[in-house]
Order: C-alpha cells, then sequence, then structure tokens
C-alpha cells in the first residue's frame, strides 16, 4: 500500500499531508495492514464531510507494530502519511481530528454501522450497510455519540504538500500532432437495466450528444440519424467536424450500464478506440471505487502516445491506483513513473449526473482551444465547483504557449444605472497587472480571473466613490482578466484601461 503521491493541479482543492498515528484491531496478527486499509476507508467519509479526500493509494504507512492483547485480539499501531485532497485554497488547517472505528472485523463493522446508523452518516445517505458505512461516515454531526470505546481519535499534522504544482497545460502539441483531437467519452446509467431517459445516466447522455451538436453544427454522426435524445436505441455514436484546415475533432460517446460489467462488446470497441484517444472520460457511479479499477485496467494501449484520462465519478481521487501509470510505464522504458504520457483527472468529492455532460464538455473546449491555450486551472473553471477537479501526473508536461508581449488597452465608453459594460483581455502570462476606470458620474469596476464577474462574484471591486477606481492583479498563471464597469448614477462616462506592471 505504501507508494508517494503525483503532483497535483486544481482550480479549488490544496494537496495536504496529513501525519498520524493510528491504532486498529483485528483478529489475526496477519491482517494487520488488511485493517488498517479497511480503517482508513472510513477517512473517505468524515473528510467528504469537509469538502475534502484522501489518496489511499499512496498512503505511506511505516513502524506498524503488533501485540496480542488478553481478550486474544490483534492490536496494531502504525503511522501514516495521508495526502488528502484539501476542498479550498484559504485557510488551511495545521492539524486535524480522525476518529476512526478501532476493530475492522467482520461483526465489529457490522455491529458499528447498526449502532450508528443514520446518527453518524451524511443527512442524505441510503441504503445504508456495513458495506458502505465508510462511505457516509460522518463523525462530526452533532447526531453522532460515538462510544469512546468504539473508536480511535488521533489528530494529524497537516502540512502543503510539496507536489502542488500550478499553471500547468495540457500536452497541446502532443494532442494536435497529428492533426485531430481523439475523444472517447463513456457514460454509465444510473441503475443497470434502466432503458428510459428518466435514468440520470442516460439523461447525462443525450445532453451531452445533444451539446455537442449544438457546439458543432456542422459535424457529421454516425448513426446518421439520431433522435433528440437517443438513450438506448443508440448506444454508441462518433461526432465528426472539421475545425479548420488540418484539424478534425472525432468524439466517440458511449453508453453502458457500468463499465465493471459491460461485457465484451464493449471491451472489445473501448481497446479499439483507446488506443488513439487523446481524451477518455468515463462519467457515471464509481461503484466505491470497483467502476473505476476496472476500466483502469480495460483497454488497449501504445508507447509514446499521450493521453488524458477523466474518472468523472465520486470521490475518485481517492479511488484510482497505479495500475494506468503502471501499464505506461511498461510501454515505456523512458517514462518509469509513468505520468509522462498520461494525466490522470479526478474528483476529490461527488459528481452529479446532471453535470456529467458539462465536465466532458469543458476539457474539450480547453483542448480545441489550440490558438489560445488553456491551463488545467482555467478548463477545471467552467466544471462544477462541487466535485473539486484535480489533476495529477502532469509535473512533467513541457508545453509552454508563446506569448506576444502585452501593451494593454485603453476602452472609452458610458454606462446608464444598472447598466454594465464588459471586457476581457487575451490570455495574459503569469504576471502583476493593474486596471482602472476614471471618469465622471459614478461607475464600479470589478475584475475575475477567468469566470465573468457579478456583482457578487468578483477578484476585485475597490468600492471607492465615484468613478476612479483601481485592480492591481496577480496571475499565478496565465489566464484571461474579465472586468466588468457598472453604472450607479444616471450616466457615467468611463475611460477604462490595462496595462501590465
Amino acid at each position: 500500500m505504501t507508494s508517494t503521491t503525483d503532483p497535483f493541479t486544481s482550480d479549488i482543492a490544496t494537496l495536504l499531508m496529513f501525519s498520524f498515528q493510528g491504532e486498529v484491531v483485528s483478529q489475526n496478527s496477519y491482517w494487520a495492514e488488511r485493517s488498517i486499509e479497511a480503517q482508513l476507508l472510513y477517512t473517505i467519509g468524515q473528510l467528504n464531510g469537509d469538502r475534502s479526500v484522501g489518496r489511499l493509494d499512496a498512503v505511506e504507512l511505516s513502524d506498524i507494530r503488533t501485540t496480542r492483547d488478553e481478550d486474544g485480539r490483534f492490536r496494531s499501531r502504525y503511522r501514516a502519511v495521508l495526502p488528502v485532497a484539501w476542498g479550498s485554497k484559504r485557510n488551511l488547517p495545521e492539524s486535524y481530528s480522525l476518529v476512526l472505528p478501532l476493530d475492522l472485523g467482520s461483526e465489529a463493522t457490522e455491529h458499528f454501522a447498526e449502532r450508528y446508523g443514520s446518527d453518524c452518516a451524511d443527512p442524505w445517505a441510503h441504503d445504508l450497510s456495513a458495506g458502505n458505512y465508510w462511505y457516509y461516515y460522518r463523525p462530526n454531526r452533532s447526531t453522532c455519540q460515538l462510544d469512546p470505546s468504539d473508536v480511535i481519535r488521533t489528530v494529524a499534522t497537516a502540512s502543503v504538500g510539496a507536489d502542488n504544482s500550478t499553471g500547468k497545460y495540457p500536452e497541446y502539441d502532443r494532442i494536435w500532432e497529428d492533426g485531430e483531437l481523439s475523444v472517447v467519452s463513456i457514460f454509465g446509467k444510473n441503475e443497470d437495466g434502466a432503458t428510459t431517459d428518466d435514468d440520470a445516466g442516460i439523461d447525462a447522455y443525450n445532453t451531452f450528444v445533444r451539446m455537442l451538436r449544438t457546439e458543432f453544427p456542422g459535424a457529421v454522426t454516425t448513426p446518421a440519424e439520431l433522435s433528440a435524445r437517443p438513450g438506448v436505441s443508440a448506444p454508441d455514436i462518433t461526432l465528426e467536424v472539421e475545425l479548420a484546415p488540418a484539424r478534425k475533432l472525432r468524439v466517440h460517446a458511449l453508453l453502458v450500464d457500468n463499465v465493471r460489467t459491460a461485457g465484451p462488446v464493449f471491451d472489445a470497441r473501448y481497446g479499439e478506440l483507446s488506443t488513439e484517444a487523446d481524451l477518455i472520460a468515463y462519467n457515471g457511479h464509481a461503484g466505491l471505487g470497483s467502476n473505476v479499477r476496472a476500466l483502469a485496467r480495460k483497454g488497449v494501449f501504445r508507447a509514446g502516445k499521450y493521453q488524458i484520462i477523466f474518472m468523472n465519478g465520486c470521490d475518485t481521487f481517492a479511488y484510482v491506483d497505479g495500475a494506468l501509470a503502471s501499464a505506461r510505464a511498461l510501454l515505456n522504458p523512458d517514462d518509469p513513473t509513468g505520468t509522462r504520457y498520461m494525466d490522470i483527472v479526478t474528483n476529490a468529492q461527488p459528481s452529479y449526473f446532471a453535470s456529467n455532460a458539462r465536465a466532458d464538455l469543458a476539457l474539450i473546449r480547453g483542448l480545441v482551444s489550440y490558438s489560445a491555450p488553456r491551463t488545467y486551472q482555467a478548463i477545471f473553471k467552467a466544471m462544477d465547483p462541487r466535485q473539486i477537479v484535480v489533476v495529477t501526473g502532469e509535473e512533467d508536461n513541457d508545453y509552454e504557449p508563446a506569448f506576444a508581449h502585452w501593451e494593454g488597452f485603453e476602452v472609452h465608453g458610458f454606462v446608464a444605472r444598472d447598466e454594465a459594460f464588459r471586457y476581457q483581455t487575451e490570455t495574459l502570462p503569469a504576471g502583476r497587472y493593474s486596471f482602472s476606470i476614471a471618469g465622471d458620474g459614478d461607475a464600479d469596476l470589478y475584475a475575475r480571473i477567468d469566470a465573468l464577474p457579478t456583482t457578487t462574484a468578483f477578484d476585485c471591486r475597490p468600492y471607492a466613490g465615484g468613478s476612479a477606481e483601481q485592480c492591481p492583479m496577480t496571475l499565478e498563471t496565465p489566464g484571461v482578466v474579465h472586468l466588468m464597469v457598472r453604472g450607479y448614477a444616471d450616466r457615467s462616462s468611463f475611460v477604462l484601461t490595462g496595462r501590465p506592471d
């Protein structure tokens, strides 16, 4: 189970390292490490309650010491370092109190789930059982009164991981070296065997196909004739469109019950498509990790092919193991870590069927933007922020766009009361910039990086009287600055300027 974490990029989350001492009871001295693994599953539930999750395959265990209690059980004490995707970049904790079940034997876990039930589970939990209680476990709820003999309480020291990175791009040059962006988007159903649009997974599939056809109206589809909601009547759709001379987009959309039990027909089709895919996205239930691990062991890959893998299910940051990286390392002698030719995008929180199509399209939009490349952080801003998207394996990406020197701008205009004028810069390199307005009347300046500002969402609003306001902005990574001038008088003239510092 001992591993090392990969470098980590997110527009929302921060990689923290939780160091703590643990203790677990088992019935057999040979089960110590297995019991520790079972115990650490409960960190998924507890950390989810704080919009975070740990990377279990990368936990580092050490100093495991096992003794026998008077009652015949075996008690193992250990040290652990757990990489955690913490769902914020501000107010980071220096410590965190973990509360974990002490006995992980089969009878003990049944007793734990039955005794504490909904009192110590997520309020939205359903079908609670000993097999899934770790996922819904919320020990910090006010209703959760745990018997001290049933749990271990330990305080983890939290430190910012050295592997946090910013400003990393997908490898645009590798993706477009053959002139084509090839995408495989797989959608799993909410309920196996479902056939109607009422199923959230089928609806997500239909939405994705509809959004693609709207985004690329000149696209040719196979099958050629598609209903507005194809669903199970067309579970394998290909969309092709010429974006520009020598630039083509090809998207294969597949609908399955789930990837774990999809069977030989799906496996063969996925094996055929996966070899040359630039982006592979799975959207659906993580299956408490089973679907994620199953897909990681399917597909046919070749040496030297760079790919982005998006595991778009609940808490997939916790469930991704080293299978994909190990396969890449075997294919590529120059890539012992298995990340040079692969970036893995995962979620640190639950994802939602209603957001799946939007997430896939955000990646596609980002990758077809070859004339104005976007960092991963900029791409993620177009996804549902509730799922807290992260990418690992991007640390060895070499691509950097060439930026021309930005001279700045000056725009003259006027706004009436409650009227808004908007302006956005081109993609700017990382650095310091200054944006300002001057004029008569009463106009206010709003600025936001990589997203449209509103009266309630902005990165800068000076709140100065009149129309003389300034927003100094620092771009930690390349990005677009969006500006809004809003009128608070009957008529306000303004001069909006921007310049590099």
